[in-house]
């Protein structure tokens, strides 16, 4: 069952919205997370203490920190305890792949932060926004981890909110655990695995937090374009022959080079961040189920399946729902949800979740005994009968854009397959221009020759153009990239 929790309880999407929440897709992770940065300036009433609450937390921490001595003695044990929250669930949100439980950080994960943030203030910052940075220094340390992190400091705050909206909306709430060792709170609940839901307001929310990658670090370029240049220059000179990493010769840098630190933590309290657009949603994160969910009435697709299904009989209906899919998108105005306001096509995973809930729509609209299942909708759609027969039938998506595309038919696709011992596959190439004659024309002549057995190659085109235009080749230097 792929439902918000709004739609199960018959809210209002409008009313929803109005709320500030994210309205969640029930045990499904939308990937976008909570920015700390956000928190300093949000509006929502349950949150105006939060910021201070994280940073007293993390202020608690460094003085513990600098106290260490040794690693494993009494204040580092202290610290590593200060560094463990209990596990929530029911956010809805981050890269969590067995539903919407956190992942939060294990011992050695913590080690690790921990031996990193002592050295950085044995090498004299205090400052306790390092923590929120961490994920730009840090290898293996992710949005989700640092999402997690600040949304178990402020889960009394996320509580509330969440109490707040269901009681205006009027969602049934009951009291539960909702963490190992915490008390009793009213949340309303998940009905696919009666597991608490938590909402999040969308004001702090961002799909990718400000400092999540030293790669890609904007908010030092917006702050000032020499300080970015200099740390550039300083990184790559002084560890240029180093086989680090971005992230592990930023870290060399915070702790060797006095100043760097600082520096750092200046430009990002300076950035000018924005939470996620949620009007164009650039990643495709949300709009993909709010255009699905109404499909099968607006666009009506009869399908059938046997009781007792053979893989032919699947695997016809699976091409009937991909031919569908396509028509959508080339002439229903589907492919609008492909682009961003600025013209540019988004992401391969938007289009993976855009294929996923069209799927999922007309699988359940029919009442078929068939689900697509994959990764939180991105990546290959495995569509598998829910009971009897035991084939499978994999769906794999990519955009022409994507240097993989070749590949992806001749080697990951077949792969998929045989991993997930799924017998027929269907490789949809979605056009959005962005790949050359030279390039397509190999894809092309590796179809031709791979014969009658290879997977089906469906090819959508997906650019914007009048419904009585003629299709956008999508080898042309003037179509959109």
């Amino acid at each position: 069952m792929v439902v918000s929790l709004g739609d199960y309880y018959k809210i209002d999407p409008e009313a929803f919205a109005a709320t500030g929440a994210l309205d969640p897709i029930l045990g499904f992770d939308t990937r976008l997370f909570i920015d700390p940065s956000l928190l300093l300036h949000a509006t929502t009433d349950e949150l105006s203490e939060s910021y201070a609450r994280i940073s007293h937390h993390f202020s608690s921490v460094i003085r513990v920190i600098s106290a260490i001595q040794k690693e494993g003695d009494v204040f580092w044990r202290r610290a590593d305890a200060m560094l463990a929250f209990p596990e929530v669930r029911g956010l809805c949100i981050g890269y969590s792949k067995d539903g919407t439980g956190g992942k939060g950080a294990g011992p050695k994960k913590r080690a690790q932060i921990l031996a990193t943030i002592h050295a950085i203030v044995k090498a004299g910052c205090t400052d306790e926004a390092i923590f929120e940075l961490v994920g730009t220094f840090e290898d293996g340390v992710g949005p989700d981890l640092i999402s997690d992190m600040i949304a178990k400091i402020i889960i009394a705050d996320l509580i509330k909110f969440t109490q707040r909206v269901c009681s205006d909306l009027g969602i049934p709430m009951r009291s539960t655990h909702y963490a190992k060792g915490m008390p009793q709170e009213d949340l309303p609940f998940n009905p696919k695995d009666d597991s608490p839901v938590i909402l999040v307001p969308r004001e702090v929310l961002r799909d990718l937090p400000v400092a999540e990658d030293f790669s890609d670090i904007d908010w030092v370029a917006s702050h000032n374009a020499l300080i970015r240049e200099q740390l550039n220059s300083l990184i790559t000179g002084a560890y240029k022959a180093s086989a680090y990493s971005k992230k592990e010769q930023l870290r060399h840098a915070i702790i060797d080079v006095p100043g760097v630190v600082q520096t750092i933590i200046d430009a990002y309290r300076a950035a000018n961040v924005s939470p996620y657009d949620f009007g164009d949603d650039p990643a495709g994160e949300t709009i993909w189920y709010s255009a699905s969910r109404n499909l099968p009435s607006n666009s009506p697709l009869k399908l059938s399946l046997a009781s007792s299904p053979g893989l032919d009989d699947v695997y016809s209906v699976v091409l009937q729902i991909c031919s569908h899919f396509k028509t959508l998108v080339e002439d229903n105005q589907l492919c609008h949800l492909l682009w961003d306001k600025e013209g540019q096509h988004k992401k391969e995973a938007a289009a993976q979740l855009l294929f996923f809930g069209v799927a999922h729509a007309y699988c359940q609209a029919n009442n078929l005994d068939l689900s697509p299942e994959s990764d939180a909708g991105r990546g290959p759609v495995d569509f598998k009968v829910s009971s009897g027969f035991k084939g499978k039938v994999l769906v794999e998506l990519k955009l022409t854009s994507n240097k993989n595309l070749l590949k992806g038919f001749n080697v990951q696709l077949p792969t998929y397959q045989a991993a997930e011992n799924a017998e027929r596959g269907i490789y949809l190439v979605i056009n959005v221009g962005n790949i050359g004659k030279q390039r397509w024309q190999q894809f092309s002549d590796a179809v031709h020759a791979a014969g009658s057995k290879a997977p089906k190659v469906i090819v959508v085109d997906a650019h914007i153009r009048d419904s009585a235009s003629k299709a956008t080749s999508m080898y042309t230097d003037d179509s959109p990239a």
